[in-house]
């Protein structure tokens, strides 16, 4: 029997109770559960779903508000060092939604989420805590509290880079998204000559078509003028003044969320100048290849924290190029509109650096680089499947891939790095795909994916977890 956590705020509100309820049904009828949400209403949603004797349901807002004037500085200092949390600024800035609140504001949030976790998961003795990837402090604090209470917290993140991102998934028990179970020296790993063969078949497939991940059919669309527009300035009215979650100050992830109300409009206005910056590619240059990440986003303000100020990458590594090679940098077409455009203005202060069209095929910019630069991105991903150079400045999942260089120092070190390169061979990448793969688990995990919540795909998840639970416990 295990004690079992789900965040389940949105959108996990409907996705955590139904694997919940099938782990009871087809695994452990005497499994517990406890359930964190951020407000009254979420509370609401989930005792809806079971009754208030079946489920725990512990209401982060509610906490907050009871206790909010204990949560000092001091004893946020208390808990940096009670949970090796030092230097605690650097977790706080892993959070995409307090990096933009006020000092006493993170303080006492960062100090009343070491206090929540410490009560949930002592109180209720759980054995487990599901939740996304780390990227809010609310879930790096649940991870370094359960460091220390025994609750081992785990996700579950889509299969990147190998045609299986809305079919399976695999589990990740840190904050860098990687894989808990991939070995470090896959290269000796025995595989069979059935996951060698599909690991082959999926890479000269790729080698041939160039096909982009399925998850990307949710993303890459334009800013456009809509109707709706004309009635965001009362919507925003409404949300400030008469929604009462946007001013709950317990309920961090919600709070001031009116400001985001007129994002839409400063997108398609902010896209509609910015189009004057983009340009098309010059194949007859030398470059070097560096797509832009979603900000803010774990890939960045988590795993690559150093540079996650991409603009400082960008500093770094232009200063460190040879003559005759330039920067391209292409936006992320998910994130037409979202970026500043002050953002793009400050590339006139470098010579260098060309900012490439968002709608540029990605792979042709791969193929005809020098060298693709990436913190944690997929292009990463796909360039070390074309054994075409790649250096990374981050943690993510391909760490340690064939042909992957790690470049913690980027500044003085391009040259050096890409004149000791070794382009892996073909054997090499279909040995590292064959591992890989060979740690998928059946089951849609992707977020935006509404086929996750199908009773079939809810039962293959389950099952996953289940085992994952098992595992862990008998080690």
């Amino acid at each position: 029997m295990y004690t079992l956590c789900y965040m389940a705020r949105r959108p996990f509100d409907d996705f955590a109770p139904a694997v919940y309820k099938k782990i009871k049904e087809n695994h452990d009828s005497e499994t517990k559960g406890v359930f964190i949400t951020c407000d009254s209403k979420e509370t609401k949603y989930i005792y809806d779903k079971f009754g208030k004797d079946e489920v725990v349901v512990c209401e982060i807002s509610e906490f907050m508000n009871t206790h909010w004037d204990e949560f000092t500085l001091e004893k946020l200092a208390e808990y940096e060092k009670k949970y090796d949390a030092a230097p605690m600024w650097k977790y706080i800035y892993t959070d995409r939604f307090l990096i933009y609140r006020d000092y006493d504001y993170c303080v006492h949030t960062a100090a009343g989420l070491f206090a929540f976790w410490e009560h949930v998961f002592t109180t209720y003795k759980v054995d487990f805590f599901y939740d996304e990837v780390v990227a809010t402090l609310l879930t790096y604090t649940a991870y370094l509290v359960g460091q220390k209470t025994g609750t081992g917290y785990y996700s579950l993140m889509f299969m990147r880079a190998c045609g299986m991102d809305l079919t399976h998934h695999y589990i990740l028990n840190d904050p860098f998204e990687k894989i808990y179970n991939f070995p470090a020296d896959y290269k000796n790993v025995p595989v069979t000559e059935e996951q060698k063969a599909k690991a082959e078949a999926f890479l000269s497939g790729f080698e041939e078509k160039h096909s982009k991940p399925a998850f990307m059919q949710f993303s890459g669309k334009k800013p456009k003028w809509k109707a709706k527009f004309f009635v965001l300035p009362f919507f925003y009215i409404r949300q400030k003044y008469f929604n009462p979650f946007t001013r709950d100050k317990g309920s961090y992830i919600y709070y001031k969320a009116y400001e985001q109300t007129m994002d839409e409009i400063k997108w398609y206005f902010r896209y509609k100048k910015a189009k004057s910056y983009f340009k098309k590619a010059d194949f007859s240059k030398k470059f070097v290849y560096f797509p832009l990440h979603l900000q803010p986003e774990a890939t960045t303000i988590v795993c690559a924290q150093k540079y996650e100020k991409q603009l400082y990458f960008i500093d770094n590594l232009v200063k460190s190029l040879p003559a005759d090679t330039v920067l391209y940098v292409k936006e992320h077409y998910s994130f037409l509109g979202i970026r500043d455009n002050s953002f793009y203005e400050a590339f006139s202060q470098y010579p260098n650096v060309v900012l490439i069209d968002p709608w540029e095929d990605s792979i042709k910019l791969i193929e005809k680089s020098e060298c693709v630069a990436t913190l944690t991105g997929t292009a990463g991903q796909e360039a070390m499947l074309l054994r075409h150079p790649v250096f990374m400045s981050g943690e993510i999942v391909y760490t340690g891939a064939p042909g992957v260089m790690k470049l913690d120092e980027v500044f003085g070190n391009y040259q050096s790095m890409m004149a000791n390169y070794k382009q892996p061979t073909r054997e090499e990448i279909i040995q590292y795909l064959a591992v890989y793969m060979s740690c998928a688990r059946p089951g849609n995990t992707y977020v935006m994916s509404e086929a996750r919540l199908e009773d079939e795909n809810i039962t293959l998840v389950a099952k996953s977890m289940y085992d994952y639970f098992v595992e862990q416990k008998t080690k």
